[in-house]
């Protein structure tokens, strides 16, 4: 019986039997059927891997930033590095120079 014809003769809905799921694929034949399936897991596939797309993408945004805070602090650390260097090679020619002096 059509769904519609059974709300407007008993005022409710058509209850969902198991054998409606067998009539339907007798009516639209395994195929059909077949590829009715195929694109709800294809579409359900989609979406899932959507959601995990931004997952990711947000996680490569928080990694980014990290990164980029430790390149600013070991720029700085190299800065400092060469600052101590060449105060140092400038402490060594004074050095120098006073050795030669002597």
């Amino acid at each position: 019986m059509n769904p519609a014809d059974y709300k407007y003769n008993y005022g409710r809905d058509m209850p969902i039997e198991p054998d409606i799921f067998i009539s339907l694929i007798e009516r639209l034949g395994v195929p059909i059927c077949t590829l009715i399936a195929c694109g709800y897991l294809i579409s359900w596939l989609l979406r899932n891997a959507s959601a995990e797309r931004l997952q990711w993408q947000q996680r490569d945004e928080m990694n980014d930033e990290r990164i980029m805070k430790l390149v600013e602090s070991s720029s700085d650390a190299l800065l400092h590095v060469k600052v101590a260097l060449e105060a140092n090679t400038q402490a060594m020619r004074e050095f120098i120079r006073y050795r030669r002096n002597e």
